[in-house]
């Protein structure tokens, strides 16, 4: 907040700094030139309403002067249709009868426009500083001589002020910001009402120059191109105003939002204190009650209500219930304390909100709940809490206070509708600095930040494959300071970053750029073991896969082999690979104790599929490429070095259909290590790491090296339960100096 009040005074020094063009005065209010300003607001209301009221150009009184040159006097209409009683409204004696638009025009000396919003949401018309909220007339709060009554003045970069007056719930206090960039729920100013010097519920809107005239918004020289609307209000059609054609949409607020909480002031969530400081009253209010206490003007005394935040952590829309009796006080104190944010939980801050209770419930507003603002509640470090205090605002007379019931609403949607400004002065956002792009491992996810600039609004972001940012591409736009690229090609990346505002952009940063090379672990994309014995069967869906001959399945599996593949797409065509190495992770195990077996990883020499590859449509096969002595139910990693293998895939020589994974398919000495596949949980399936040109240092993968459990669970049909710790229930083998025609490792095989 600091840095944003150091912004706008910087503005303000350029401001009245710089040589503004003169254009006609004023009639009858200028104490001097009237400055053309560039437009900077808009509606103060949400929807379409209509105007009731003007703004008086003339200012002598006795004469109204509209913004087109129409006007009408208190002593002067002479047109056949102008009422025989005389030119002045008999209702209201400000308003004269006009020949011009042959009706009565409102009102003299006024220095607003007041527009027909009965109990409706008071929107900030443009972004600042809240200068004032509370009453006009603290000695004063109705009647002749009591001004505005309850209103809010806004404070605006350019000098400019905004001023909302006659309203009957204030949830902004003095020094509050409504920033460029804020939300709907942060631009509503309270409820518009009927406080001060007013005939019935409306807006009164004023502006007021940087010297503090009062003009008016539509064209404050009467010219209509001048006007300072970005964008008119939407208005019914008038005599005197153009209305804009986007009536602007209101923030979702409902007090009956499910999922609200809502707070009695019996429940053991309130809290009075003093005890007893409250009378009860059990004939009405929300659950059937409510309590209230006579405010006397001289000692209102000490006492409060407090209802605690009951819910879970979010945002919530805050209503006060106001029951039907006992309510006279026009501007209860209601203080609401609450985090900052989601992004700042632990920052505490409290907001005041002022309510006209004696006005609730009305024909315009006939619900008993009064909405007093937005807020993010999360109980962190303390309670937050909305609580009544006994002492009104500037009281003029005893009243009396009710309390009753809070409801927290939440939030559902969150609207955005950022104003739409055109900036004055104009001045630039500063240029943003890009950070440094932390990517040690040269991945294809990072992120790239940049410092905030002071004045942005929002960033652009771009990217291009060149330092020279040809053809460069915009990646991101918007207010945020950082942004992720996800799964970025092989290939080197520049990024610079430009800040905007309403006033255009800054110059572009710094440059910075990342290198993405491809991987170096492979995770396996797809695996599957054959069975022949089962010839017909895939086993694409196991938990692992076998390499040996199997005698324990009934009928017997007989030869057993594991398939593994690896996409290597990324790694380009003729890149020079230095190693590559085989992994995998031993899960379950089918053997003599104490025996290892030789494990040997073939090449596969043609196509197949995880979900369809069985033992009569098995891939043929290739030369063998290296292989690895497995101790039986020695549960961890093993590899099997395939640079060879990998290198015939890269250069082209051969097609990457994948590994083979084969044991010692001896009939005569039934064994097989079974190897976890991709379907079991934890990535201990295979993995294939390899190290070529332009590739940093390796990581293990996440499955290494891990120690797997010891109870496993086969997904192949099996007669009898698995074993804890699966070993073979057979004897030891005898040595078997026959051949059969199956598989036989060529490598010497340790043990039998």
């Amino acid at each position: 907040m600091n840095g944003w009040r150091k912004l706008r005074l910087i503005k303000l020094l350029i401001w009245i700094s710089l040589a503004i063009a003169l254009v006609r005065p004023i009639s009858g209010h200028s104490s001097g030139n009237a400055q053309q300003v560039v437009a900077f607001l808009q509606a103060p209301y949400y929807g379409t309403t209509s105007v009731t009221s003007i703004f008086d150009h003339d200012g002598n009184g006795g004469r109204i002067l509209a913004l087109t040159g129409v006007a009408a006097e208190a002593n002067n209409c002479p047109c056949p249709d102008a009422p025989p009683g005389g030119c002045v409204d008999p209702d209201f004696t400000l308003g004269y009868y006009s020949c011009d638009i042959h009706g009565y025009l409102y009102y003299d000396n006024h220095l607003g426009i007041d527009y027909r919003l009965r109990y409706g949401y008071v929107r900030a018309a443009a972004p600042g500083q809240i200068g004032h909220a509370g009453w006009d007339r603290p000695g004063n709060h109705a009647g002749p001589g009591s001004g505005l009554g309850l209103y809010v003045r806004i404070d605006h970069d350019n000098g400019y002020q905004t001023f909302y007056g006659h309203m009957s719930v204030l949830r902004v206090q003095r020094n509050d910001e409504i920033p460029i960039n804020a939300d709907e729920f942060q631009r509503i100013l309270g409820i518009s009402g009927n406080t001060g010097w007013s005939s019935g519920p409306h807006l009164h809107f004023e502006v007021r120059n940087a010297a503090g005239v009062p003009v008016d918004p539509y064209g404050p020289d009467r010219n209509p191109d001048h006007t300072l609307w970005i964008e008119r209000p939407s208005i019914a059609p008038h005599v005197i105003y153009t209305s804009g054609n986007r009536p602007l949409t209101a923030p979702p607020i409902n007090e009956n939002e499910p999922g609200t909480f809502t707070v009695d002031d019996g429940d053991a969530g309130f809290a009075e204190n003093p005890l007893g400081c409250w009378t009860a009253d059990n004939t009405t209010g929300w659950a059937g009650d409510h309590r209230w206490r006579d405010v006397p003007l001289q000692n209102p005394g000490n006492c409060t209500a407090t209802w605690n935040f009951p819910g879970t952590p979010g945002w919530y829309n805050v209503f006060v219930h106001i029951p039907t009796t006992h309510h006279t006080t026009d501007a209860a104190q209601y203080t609401v304390l609450h985090a900052y944010s989601p992004t700042i939980p632990q920052v505490k801050i409290t907001n005041r909100a002022y309510v006209n209770q004696a006005v609730y419930p009305n024909e315009h507003h006939p619900s008993p709940w009064v909405y007093i603002g937005t807020y993010y509640f999360n109980n962190q470090q303390s309670t937050d809490y909305v609580r009544l205090e006994s002492q009104p605002l500037n009281p003029i007379t005893n009243t009396m206070m009710a309390v009753d019931a809070v409801r927290f609403a939440p939030v559902r949607y969150r609207t955005y509708l950022p104003l739409v400004l055109k900036c004055y002065p104009a001045i630039l956002p500063a240029t943003p600095i890009l950070n440094a792009i932390e990517n040690a491992d040269h991945d294809g996810n990072y992120t790239i930040s940049w410092q905030p600039a002071a004045g942005a609004e929002t960033y652009t972001l771009q990217e291009a494959t060149n330092p020279n940012f040809t053809a460069a591409i915009t990646v991101y736009t918007g207010a945020g300071t950082s942004w992720t690229a996800t799964n970025k090609p092989v290939g080197t990346y520049y990024y610079r970053v430009r800040a905007t505002n309403c006033a255009g952009n800054s110059g572009w940063s710094n440059v910075r750029s990342t290198t993405v090379l491809p991987p170096t672990w492979f995770y396996v994309v797809a695996d599957a073991m054959v069975l022949a014995g089962y010839p017909t069967t895939n086993y694409g869906s196991a938990e692992d896969m076998w390499a040996g001959y199997d005698t324990w399945l009934n009928p017997d599996g007989r030869n057993a082999r594991g398939l593994v593949r690896f996409d290597l797409s990324v790694i380009p065509s003729g890149t020079s690979i230095s190693q590559a190495t085989l992994w995998l992770y031993l899960c379950r195990s089918y053997d003599v104790p104490d025996v290892s077996r030789v494990i040997v990883a073939y090449r596969v020499a043609s196509s197949w599929t995880e979900g369809g590859v069985t033992w009569n449509t098995r891939p043929s096969l290739g030369g063998m490429y290296g292989g690895v002595s497995v101790p039986h139910a020695d549960w961890r990693w093993y590899t099997i070095d395939v640079t060879d293998l990998v290198r015939s895939w890269v250069n082209g020589q051969y097609s990457n259909y994948g590994i083979w994974v084969l044991g010692n398919e001896d009939s005569g000495h039934p064994n097989w290590r079974g190897f976890c596949t991709r379907e079991y949980s934890g990535g201990y399936g295979a993995w294939l790491q390899v190290t070529y040109s332009g590739t940093m240092g390796a990581a293990a993968p996440p499955g290494a090296p891990g120690v797997m459990p010891e109870t496993f669970h086969s997904p192949l049909p099996l007669p009898e339960a698995l074993p804890e710790i699966f070993r073979s229930p057979l004897p030891v083998p005898e040595s078997s100096d026959g051949m059969p025609e199956m598989f036989r490792s060529p490598l010497l095989a340790p043990g039998r």
